[in-house]
């Protein structure tokens, strides 16, 4: 697991990445400015983006139910 940050706003959470986008669908469509934000392996102390944290569970919890 990957996790998009701003490093420059210090108050900003962490993004869920997956290679393309973030869980919550934000870099895609418009919703950040993608020069401010980095990929890092860690959450960099971050607190997770809600959005991206309820679409995580919703994935695994689906395939913890239906295999």
């Amino acid at each position: 697991m990957n996790y998009l940050v701003n490093s420059n706003k210090t108050s900003s959470r962490a993004h869920l990445w997956d290679d393309d986008d973030t869980y919550c669908k934000m870099y895609l469509t418009g919703g950040m400015r993608k020069k401010k934000y980095r990929v890092y392996p860690d959450s960099q102390d971050r607190q997770i983006c809600l959005m991206c944290g309820n679409v995580w569970k919703q994935i695994h919890t689906y395939k913890d139910e239906h295999g």
